[in-house]
């Protein structure tokens, strides 16, 4: 008909990550605040910060599916692979959290397996704790005064700044919406009448439109077919 179509991509997916150290055992570990950045093809960047939940095949939840619809078009091109930095512990500054956990070298009877206060108060889980540890190869019963300040460096570090490499979308195709369509520019957006074709009308999924939820989508949808009807009636009354 002779639109222009952007090309469609699959958008608000969850992102596989291959099961190095054990993380198919966090599955179910959910963090209530988790700043997330994804670096795709050509070093584009991506971050959102909410919600996050450890799957047994990678990560989900509300800031993984808002970073999938921002890089929906970034990873598609990319054979959906891309590195994923995870911020566990976003209200804790870096340098607080390092010097926090050296500072607990002078407990000589503390285990390592004890969470930092900081940590405590933000409620972080004791299993996702103990897979830090696992990737420093540190025994869960060791003590802070037996290992070095650049392990415990280290530890920080993951915390805050975890790099996991995504590859591929969830197991499911649960993905919800689709990113492309019909160029918008094409469409008179008040009617959602075609700008090229007299008597054409577009609405929901079929238009460059998606959004950060499912339910963004489903309005779009509700409210294009609302003004493509309005629209229609006017001229057939």
């Amino acid at each position: 008909l002779g639109h222009t179509i952007v090309d469609p991509k699959p958008s608000l997916f969850t992102f596989k990550i291959p099961d190095n150290g054990n993380w198919k055992a966090l599955a179910g570990i959910s963090l209530q605040d988790c700043c997330c950045v994804l670096t795709a093809g050509g070093g584009a960047k991506f971050e959102q910060r909410g919600p996050m939940l450890i799957t047994h095949w990678g990560v989900s939840g509300p800031a993984i599916l808002k970073l999938s619809a921002w890089a929906a078009r970034a990873l598609g091109s990319n054979s959906y692979t891309a590195e994923l930095n995870l911020d566990l512990c976003p209200q804790v500054p870096v340098e607080e959290l390092t010097s926090e956990i050296l500072r607990m070298k002078k407990l000589k009877n503390k285990a390592f397996s004890s969470l930092p206060l900081s940590m405590k108060e933000t409620s972080f889980p004791r299993r996702l704790w103990g897979y830090l540890l696992s990737r420093q190869k540190i025994p869960e019963d060791a003590r802070f005064s037996e290992l070095k300040d650049k392990t415990l460096r280290k530890v920080a570090l993951d915390c805050k700044r975890l790099a996991l490499p995504v590859q591929g979308k969830g197991p499911f195709k649960e993905e919800f919406v689709t990113s492309g369509g019909v160029d918008l520019r094409e469409v008179d957006l008040k009617t959602m009448r075609s700008k090229k074709i007299n008597g054409l009308y577009f609405g929901g999924e079929v238009l460059n439109i998606d959004g950060e939820t499912g339910g963004f989508n489903f309005q779009s949808a509700w409210t294009s077919g609302f003004l493509a009807g309005k629209d229609l009636a006017k001229r057939v009354s």
